[in-house]
């Protein structure tokens, strides 16, 4: 187990977040960018093996979904050496992790994402990470550089502390959701320029967002998000379609409040 230095655990304790440097290897990160550079063109909503193309619904890019069915170059990051140790550390002693999202970010010019998040959304001990001296952290999200990130580059953006935060910024919504403005615009945002294989890793309940991408070509992330595993279901256990469609919408909301995403017709094979 990687132990994990005294003064990096005070400072995401402190911050939220943690940059990890050399992360992952270079020659990954090439074949991964020449495995983005083969792919074919996709819509959002269209299939290609078991992967989804997939928008948020605003500027902030286009993401593959279900990236760890693009093959061994992607399988390595489920429970990667250099970041999986310190995720079951703040994760906490009583759960195991579980990878509630995975996803490839392709995001070109004027492509950004307002800031969002912050403590205020949910209770002390979740946004804060800790209780009763331990680390119990309901959500890390982890963001992969696949080439540099520096000025004009888009890049993340994160308000230091903010997930002990008992109010959104100003500038977010009253439930804390999305600023309209890229997150360079929000006061006291910290800019994390990265170089190619780097990784963030930081408590969702930090505030964060991005500025906006001004520079030629494209920003590439590949983004993690960690909840504990209780949030999965106990057994993996599917209800039935003849079960799903007797149930009153009330029922079903408590049975299956997201829909499976499975392969449809629109897909590439």
């Amino acid at each position: 187990m990687t132990a994990i230095d005294p003064l990096e655990e005070y400072l995401f304790d402190l911050r939220g977040y943690t940059l990890l440097k050399n992360a992952v290897a270079p020659d990954t990160v090439r074949a991964i960018n020449a495995w983005i550079d083969a792919l074919p063109p996709l819509e959002i909503g269209q299939w290609h093996g078991h992967m989804v193309g997939h928008n948020y619904g605003g500027p902030d890019g286009f993401n593959i979904q279900n990236i760890f069915e693009g093959g061994d170059l992607f399988e390595s990051f489920i429970d990667h050496p250099a970041w999986i140790d310190r995720v079951r550390h703040y994760i906490g002693p009583r759960q195991q992790p579980y990878v509630y999202e995975a996803f490839l970010n392709l995001r070109g010019p004027g492509g950004y994402i307002g800031i969002h998040s912050g403590g205020h959304n949910v209770d002390f001990h979740q946004r804060t990470g800790r209780s009763r001296g331990q680390w119990v952290c309901t959500m890390l999200s982890l963001i992969l550089a696949l080439n540099d990130v520096n000025e004009g580059d888009g890049a993340t953006t994160l308000i230091p502390g903010s997930h002990k935060s008992d109010f959104p910024h100003p500038r977010q919504t009253p439930s804390g959701g999305l600023s309209p403005e890229a997150g360079d615009s929000v006061e006291e945002a910290t800019l994390i320029y990265m170089r190619a294989g780097e990784v963030l890793l930081f408590n969702d309940g930090l505030a964060h967002g991005s500025t906006a991408r001004i520079n030629a070509g494209q920003r590439r992330m590949i983004i993690l998000r960690y909840v504990p595993a209780i949030f999965a279901h106990r057994f993996g256990y599917e209800p039935s379609p003849e079960l799903l469609a007797r149930l009153t919408p009330e029922r079903h909301q408590l049975l299956q409040p997201i829909t499976p995403m499975r392969r449809s017709a629109l897909m590439i094979p």
